[in-house]
């Protein structure tokens, strides 16, 4: 199968499936051989239509006959299309339309029917040629929630709430900056080497890699997309992820280690830690001393942290399977600190995760609020006197964010916020709040949108 073909069978599924992207993609490859630049080609394509798709349908609209009603075969046949001739600079039209055409039907001159199907997406196609950049979208002063909706893909209530919450300059930033897509960051396991080597090992082998500006042991990819990777004799990206020294995560998400200050910490609790990102930051940060305990809801969850742990030479972790919004938390009680990296809306990743735009409604909002609420209430009777509290999301959502801990503490006075600031001396002034909270936003600090808050007991 060529990469179109694999692109369209990853869509097709995505159509029917509440799978993420990420997973429809690599199962996808698995059944399927093709080369590393047939499968960048195919990442390109499936995250491209998926983050585009609401702005390709309206181009397409306008070029087909409204009475028309297309399967999601040929629907998503045309969004590969049109996103081809809108967004991808490096493929000409013609070949474009050509190869999108003969996904139509496998074999077009044997039926009418197909020969039929292969004109109309044809026709189509050459009107979003011709005519698609010049298609006039609702105008952003008269109705900016359309506006933005449409010409940059996402849903209406969303872009109603953003709107709401931050106004429209905010609204356009934020939405132009998620559409970007995000460059991949490493943390330095600082156990093993420092992150100058690091970034000096990868320069040498042709990774255009700078030392982070946000995260003290972080380092960043200067470009967006990976051109090395995957080709013979040059560095893959296998290579990268299996390495001790180095785990992916994004620099937004490194500083809550950091905000926690697990240096001064012997006993540390994680209440929801798989995959283990952050649960692995705080061992290496505390040198693989001490104990951490590292909680979550499921033996497979559980089982990947360990793999993670083992992967970066963790040694300090010991981990429990169990559900910390209903679970006796009272073994706690003698923890220095304790993080909850709570599950959330993920809209802060927006750049690494398009499909969430599109699987999340206003109401699973607000019973994520109502988890992340659970969560704390049940941890915080336990957490000893002059213990720390840390929550963190990688959402930009306040009922996610601030109206959480407002709550909390409305219920929960013994506690007190503790400026990030005085933990987070590099971080820009402008990521952390009035209150002292972290947040960060892709457009104002070119990392993943993400929200973090020290809490201490008295």
């Amino acid at each position: 199968m060529n990469a179109r073909s694999v692109a369209l069978e990853c869509l097709l599924t995505l159509s029917h499936s509440g799978a993420s992207i990420a997973s429809v993609v690599d199962s996808t490859f698995g059944r399927h051989a093709i080369d590393g630049r047939e499968r960048r080609l195919v990442n390109g394509l499936v995250y491209g239509v998926i983050r585009w798709r609401k702005q390709l349908d309206w181009v397409l609209d306008q070029f087909i006959n409204p009475k028309f009603r297309l399967d999601a075969r040929h629907r998503n046949i045309l969004r590969l299309g049109a996103f081809q001739l809108l967004h991808l600079d490096g493929i000409p039209a013609h070949a474009a339309i050509f190869e999108t055409v003969q996904l139509a039907t496998p074999h077009p001159r044997k039926s009418s029917g197909g020969r039929k199907t292969a004109g109309f997406i044809n026709a189509v196609l050459r009107s979003v040629q011709r005519k698609g950049t010049t298609v006039i979208y609702p105008s952003l002063d008269a109705n900016p929630t359309k506006h933005i909706a449409l010409s940059l893909s996402y849903p209406t209530w969303l872009v109603k709430q953003w709107l709401q919450t931050r106004g429209v300059e905010w609204t356009l930033a934020f939405c132009r900056a998620s559409n970007q897509t995000a460059p991949l960051a490493f943390r330095v396991n600082t156990l093993l080497t420092q992150r100058e080597e690091v970034c000096q090992s990868l320069k040498m082998k042709g990774l255009p890699v700078s030392l982070s500006k946000i995260a003290p042991d972080g380092i960043a990819l200067e470009n967006r997309t990976i051109t090395t990777f995957d080709t013979d004799g040059k560095l893959t990206l296998k290579d990268i992820l299996n390495r001790n020294d180095i785990y992916v995560q994004d620099e937004s998400a490194m500083l809550v280690g950091h905000l926690l200050s697990p240096e001064d910490a012997g006993f540390i609790v994680d209440l929801c830690a798989a995959p283990g990102g952050k649960t692995t930051h705080l061992a290496h940060l505390m040198r693989n001393t001490g104990k951490i305990i590292a909680v979550d809801t499921s033996v497979e969850k559980i089982a990947l942290l360990q793999k993670n742990c083992r992967r970066v030479d963790t040694h300090n972790v010991e981990t429990r399977v169990m559900d910390a919004m209903k679970a006796d938390l009272a073994f706690i009680k003698t923890a220095d600190a304790v993080l909850i990296d709570a599950p959330c809306s993920g809209f802060g990743t927006l750049r690494r995760h398009p499909d969430i735009r599109w699987n999340k409604t206003l109401e699973q909002i607000r019973a994520l609020s109502e988890i992340q609420y659970n969560l704390l209430k049940n941890a915080a009777p336990h957490i000893k006197p002059g213990g720390i509290l840390v929550y963190s999301t990688c959402s930009i959502e306040p009922m996610e964010n601030e109206e959480v801990i407002q709550r909390f503490l409305e219920n929960f006075p013994m506690y007190t916020i503790e400026n990030a600031q005085r933990f987070l001396p590099d971080v820009p002034p402008s990521a952390i709040t009035p209150q002292g909270f972290v947040q960060t936003f892709p457009h104002e600090h070119g990392v993943d949108g993400a929200f973090a808050v020290r809490l201490r007991r008295f």
